[in-house]
């Protein structure tokens, strides 16, 4: 996945990541984070970690469909197509704008400066 500033955002509004009430506070008034500060650094290590669990937990429920649907019904249903962090990255991203279109995301995403991303 691509650990930018969106995805984090999409993942709390979610309830897939939690923020301490200290770093929420911070993202609500704004505050700039420095490039490598312990705070942007773990939003964006937990977000690759969360967006790995939700790829674990697809692949395991489709591992549970498989024992149960015959070889028809899988492919049928697309079980057999390929599940990866970055395709979970992509929907994320689609989502979150799709969200900000009809409905206001509640938690600004972290603001940093940086040519990495």
């Amino acid at each position: 996945m691509f650990a930018d500033y969106r995805v984090p955002q999409i993942l709390h509004h979610l309830k897939i990541l939690i923020y301490p009430p200290s770093l929420l506070a911070l993202l609500e008034s704004g505050h700039y984070f420095e490039h490598g500060s312990k705070e942007e650094v773990s939003i964006r290590a937990a977000s690759v970690v969360a967006v790995e669990q939700v790829r674990d937990e697809i692949l395991a429920l489709r591992h549970q469909d498989k024992e149960i649907a015959d070889a028809s019904t899988t492919m049928e249903h697309g079980i057999d197509v390929p599940v990866s962090s970055v395709l979970i990255d992509f929907y994320l991203w689609d989502t979150a704008k799709r969200i900000e279109e009809g409905e206001e995301i509640v938690v600004p995403p972290h603001r940093t400066r940086s040519i990495w991303y």
